[in-house]
């Protein structure tokens, strides 16, 4: 197998033995496609794990750049979301010791004041406490704790869940992005979680634009979600699909980033 080639097909043991690596160790590279050499490279990096070398690529690092990001003390699960923004090592060292997040570095490299995520309006949940006479039944102390809990939205986006009654766990988890009820519902269509949206939100990308743009890229509807998790483009998700990882790969790829809570 050529140093570059990515693994295809069965499983070919000699070409990971002759790089030293025992038959489990190479099997274990080859389930993620990482061929060979680069798997001998990630080794010479310091790091024997196939899945945190998969974190690594794809957010775009080698086995030649890790150190830099390691030592601004950087893990994979961050690097991928930096790495979503188009952002690369320089500008995520500089921008993360002053403190911003990804998604507020982004704003301020598109000339933008960075929006707090969670930020809420002069007190507008006392607002609707005060304006709300609750009683004893359970879905009034149901909406008592979701108008307690949401304290990161907007006065208006709380309206739309409490006006479409929605004001479980799950909501608390789209309305802490400041995400509209009715825009949170077509999001979910999709597979995202609030996190994921909110990203995209961010961008100005709509659901539309987004299911638009993984589709023309010809990955299945029901992977996109999968894929958007672990931080990949639409390209990229082509290209891994192209070397044999599968959608269960991301989606792992994805619970290591969010963990397995939906709402993340």
């Amino acid at each position: 197998m050529s140093e570059d080639r990515e693994p295809s097909g069965e499983f070919d043991e000699a070409a990971y033995t002759d790089m030293g690596f025992s038959a489990a160790e190479g099997r274990a590279w080859w389930k993620w496609r990482i061929p060979p050499h680069r798997a001998a490279a990630w080794r010479a990096a310091r790091l024997t794990d196939p899945l945190a070398a998969a974190q690594w690529e794809t957010a775009k690092v080698t086995p030649g750049t890790v150190a830099g990001w390691r030592a601004a003390g950087i893990t994979a699960a961050e690097a991928i979301s930096w790495h979503e923004f188009g952002l690369d090592l320089a500008t995520t060292t500089r921008y993360r010791a002053l403190g911003y997040t990804p998604e507020q570095a982004y704003e301020l490299c598109q000339g933008r004041q960075p929006r707090t995520v969670g930020s809420s309006e002069g007190g507008s949940h006392d607002v609707f406490l005060s304006m709300m006479a609750f009683n004893a039944s359970e879905a009034q102390r149901e909406t008592e704790r979701f108008i307690k809990r949401a304290s990161g939205a907007t006065g208006v986006t709380m309206y739309t869940y409490l006006h479409a009654e929605w004001v479980d766990d799950e909501a608390i988890a789209w309305v802490g992005c400041n995400i509209d009820a009715a825009t949170a519902r077509t999001w979910k269509d999709l597979g995202l979680r609030p996190a994921e949206a909110a990203r995209f939100i961010q961008r100005g990308m709509s659901p539309m634009a987004v299911a638009r743009e993984w589709w023309q890229a010809g990955i299945p509807f029901d992977e996109a979600a999968s894929w958007i998790g672990a931080g990949l483009t639409p390209q990229e998700a082509v290209e891994q699909r192209e070397r044999g990882v599968t959608v269960e790969q991301a989606e792992t790829l994805r619970i290591l980033r969010h963990g397995a809570d939906p709402g993340a």
